[in-house]
């Protein structure tokens, strides 16, 4: 039973360091494009004069925003989407620290295997509902990200419990 809380100690400290950079990411991107859509709407760039003399530049620019407006959900997170995001990252913050707090108190020989094996399969039982707000909200794995994650959670597992 040891190895298997330390084991999910781990996931769950991966999976809270993941979204947390997940959650940057996607909001620094719906950002950008949230801020070029302000700029080249109708009250921004594009109701310049200026267009008058390029019609055909101005056509493509305004079809393209569109264009951009219609697939964002498809290329970018929706407002909604972080939302959720944000709740998976306040999630995997008390489950880490519940799944803690039962290492401790095992370790400390405060439970015994049978005590501390219910209690785990009941804190983990409360991580199925949130699986299906990942597997919507999480499309594809990002490496870099992925790979910065596995840096950081080694170093603060490494520094928290070595």
């Amino acid at each position: 039973m040891r190895n298997r809380i330390w084991n999910e100690i781990c996931q769950a400290k991966h999976h809270q360091l993941y979204c947390i950079q997940l959650l940057a990411f996607n909001r620094k991107y719906l950002n950008y494009f949230t801020m070029i859509i302000l700029i080249f709407s109708g009250a921004g760039v594009m109701g310049w004069a200026f267009w008058k003399d390029f019609p055909f530049f101005a056509c493509f620019i305004i079809s393209a925003i569109q264009l951009g407006r219609l697939l964002q959900p498809h290329l970018l997170p929706t407002e909604k989407q972080v939302d959720k995001l944000d709740s998976v990252v306040d999630f995997y913050f008390d489950y880490y620290n519940k799944l803690e707090e039962l290492w401790m108190d095992y370790e400390s020989e405060k439970l015994t295997e049978i005590e501390a094996k219910d209690l785990f399969y009941k804190i983990k039982a409360t991580e199925k509902p949130i699986n299906k707000i990942i597997n919507e909200i999480v499309k594809t794995t990002k490496k870099k990200l992925l790979a910065k994650t596995d840096r950081e959670s080694t170093d603060y597992l490494t520094k928290n419990f070595n």
